[in-house]
C-alpha cells in the first residue's frame, strides 16, 4: 500500500494506492469514502482486490490528510474535486466505488463526466428517502454500532476529530442530495451492496434503488453493518470481482 500526494490547483491531495500487481487490461477501481471519514477504512478491501485490478482511494478535500478548500461543502463540489483528481492522475475510464456518502459523490461524478466512469459500485448508499431526517439518521447510526468491528472506532474517530466543524455542512449536503432521483439518469452498469444488518442502508432502499436504475445488481454480505467493506473485506472483494471483470 503506497501513500502519495498530488497537487491540485495549488493544494495537496492525499491518496492511497496499490498498483502493478494485477493484469494491466483491467480497469482501475477508485474507492470514495463517506461522511467525515477518509480513505483509511478502505485499506483492507483494497489489499484483497489488488490481485484483480489497480486500486486507489483519495482523501477528498477537507478529509483525512487532504486540506480543505474554500469551495462550498456540497456533493457537487466533492464530485468535481474527484473528477479533477482523476484528470490529474490520468485515470479513466475507471470503476468508481463509493461507500455511504461516497456513493452520492460517485453518482454525481458519473453524471457529470460519464466517459470517465465505466461502471459504479455503491456500498451502503445514502440516503434512504425514508430516513431523510437527522433524528432518524442518528438512531440508525446508533443501531449500527453492534454490527461493526471494534477496530473501526479509532480509525473513524481520528477522521472525525480532524474534520471538526466541517462535518456539519457536509451532513447537510448529504440530506440535500436526492440520490434516488439521480439513479434513472445513470447509463453505467451498477452494483449495489450492503451488510445484512445495516440500518442506514436497508434492503428495501437498495431494492428501490435497483428499480430506479433499471438494471442494477444487488448483493448482500451476511452478518455485518454499514461499514461492511471494512468489517468483511474478503466478502466484499469476492462480491465485487465478477462485476469488475465482466
Amino acid at each position: 500500500m503506497e501513500k502519495r500526494w498530488i497537487v491540485l490547483q495549488g493544494r495537496p491531495l492525499f491518496y492511497r494506492c496499490i498498483v502493478g500487481q494485477s493484469r494491466q487490461d483491467r480497469l482501475p477501481v477508485v474507492f470514495v469514502h463517506g461522511l467525515g471519514v477518509s480513505s483509511r477504512y478502505f485499506q483492507p478491501v483494497m489489499r484483497r482486490l489488488a490481485d484483480t485490478c489497480d486500486v486507489y482511494a483519495p482523501d477528498l478535500p477537507g478529509h483525512g490528510h487532504s486540506p480543505a478548500t474554500c469551495r462550498t461543502r456540497s456533493i457537487e463540489s466533492l464530485a468535481q474535486a474527484l473528477l479533477e483528481w482523476l484528470a490529474a492522475m490520468k485515470l479513466g475510464p475507471v470503476v468508481l466505488a463509493g461507500q455511504s456518502l461516497g456513493c452520492q459523490v460517485v453518482v454525481e461524478a458519473a453524471l457529470r463526466q460519464p466517459a470517465c466512469v465505466d461502471r459504479l459500485v455503491l456500498i451502503a448508499p445514502t440516503l434512504d428517502p425514508a430516513g431523510r431526517s437527522l433524528p432518524r439518521q442518528v438512531l440508525r447510526f446508533v443501531a449500527d454500532i453492534p454490527f461493526e468491528r471494534v477496530a473501526l472506532v479509532p480509525r473513524v474517530a481520528w477522521d472525525y476529530l480532524r474534520m471538526g466543524w466541517r462535518f456539519v455542512p457536509e451532513l447537510q449536503a448529504m440530506f440535500a442530495y436526492a440520490t434516488e432521483d439521480k439513479l434513472p439518469r445513470l447509463n453505467q452498469p451498477l452494483l449495489l451492496m450492503r451488510g445484512e444488518f445495516d440500518p442506514v442502508a436497508p434492503r428495501r432502499w437498495l431494492d428501490e434503488a435497483a428499480r430506479r436504475h433499471g438494471a442494477a445488481q444487488v448483493k448482500e454480505v451476511a452478518g455485518w453493518g454499514h461499514a461492511v467493506q471494512f468489517s468483511a473485506p474478503e466478502c466484499v472483494a469476492e462480491a465485487m470481482r465478477p462485476f469488475l471483470v465482466s
